[in-house]
């Protein structure tokens, strides 16, 4: 559905032109080009409005009365995240599915442009290619086996994104690091004194991604981010998801397809007191910053293969 929208955006010839998203969806959606020029998804319908909606940077909010219906419309002030703006009105569409009459769309359809907001908040640089395989191997640790161990809510609330702490999840003392490297590569690298210091057992989890070419049928950050989103039952565990997302500096981006990989492995190992790792407690005090590289191979006494 997603590539149909971006179709109705990018093929409507001039300003003022739209064209009904599905004839068999019941509520009358539309996607298409403003009187401004600008990327708008709107939906005609009969319902009450609210006398004020909280805007958003990127995103102007109209409403507006017709003779017979109102109409709420959603433009795009900033191009550049089309593709972004696509989900979101993917999202919408998919989320009213099941809705029949136009005041409940209208407050369920308010409902997702208050939990997509944060996204359009502010427009970062693109992620680098290092960056899109650490944060498709982080969903992937969250989809494989964190839902499942600690619920999606659960594992979602251990997620640190790029917040100020040096490991990616930690529930109730125990914690994991997750590293997302090429194939081919025989070492792992560790960025910080911190990252693998804790008095608290933790695990360091490597998955090992091939680049394909992007007609492959592989993993995408695009389109893995998507189908986590839609797993994704309540709109708690949505906003979540979204926020840590936005904290790692994601947005939706075309571009990203470019960049598709095989997962080739995903090995776990129990990061403990005999683990090799530097830490603050065994370097001289005059250190006080250093990276490094772990064979991988020598890591196999420590790999967990329950």
């Amino acid at each position: 559905m997603a590539h149909a929208i971006k179709e109705k955006f990018t093929g409507t010839p001039s300003s003022g032109l739209f064209s009904r998203i599905d004839s068999s969806h019941p509520l009358d959606l539309y996607a298409g080009i403003d009187e401004a020029g600008r990327y708008a998804f709107k939906l005609r319908a009969t319902f009450q409005p609210y006398t004020k909606i909280k805007q958003v940077s990127h995103i102007e909010v109209g409403q507006f009365t017709n003779e017979g219906f109102n109409t709420l419309m959603f433009s795009l002030l900033e191009p550049a995240l089309l593709d972004l703006f696509v989900v979101f009105c993917d999202d919408i569409i998919s989320s009213t599915a099941g809705i029949a009459t136009g005041g409940e769309g209208y407050k369920v359809i308010l409902d997702r442009f208050y939990l997509w907001r944060k996204m359009f908040s502010s427009h970062k640089a693109r992620l680098d290619e290092s960056e899109i395989m650490g944060l498709i191997g982080e969903i992937s640790f969250l989809n494989d086996y964190l839902f499942e161990c600690y619920g999606k809510t659960g594992a979602l609330e251990g997620w640190s994104g790029r917040e100020m702490t040096h490991k990616d999840f930690s529930y109730n003392g125990y914690w994991f690091e997750v590293k997302a490297i090429n194939n081919s590569k025989y070492s792992v690298g560790i960025s910080s004194l911190e990252q693998l210091h804790s008095r608290a057992t933790g695990e360091l989890v490597i998955y090992k991604l091939e680049k394909m070419s992007s007609a492959y049928n592989g993993v995408s950050i695009n389109t893995l981010v998507k189908s986590v989103l839609d797993s994704l039952d309540s709109n708690v565990d949505k906003e979540l998801f979204l926020s840590r997302l936005k904290s790692s500096g994601f947005t939706f981006d075309g571009s990203y397809d470019e960049y598709v990989y095989d997962i080739i492995s995903m090995k776990r190992y129990a990061v403990n007191e005999d683990f090799p790792k530097l830490t603050r407690e065994n370097i001289i005090p005059a250190i006080v910053k250093l990276n490094y590289e772990l064979d991988i191979a020598s890591l196999t006494p420590f790999e967990i293969t329950e």
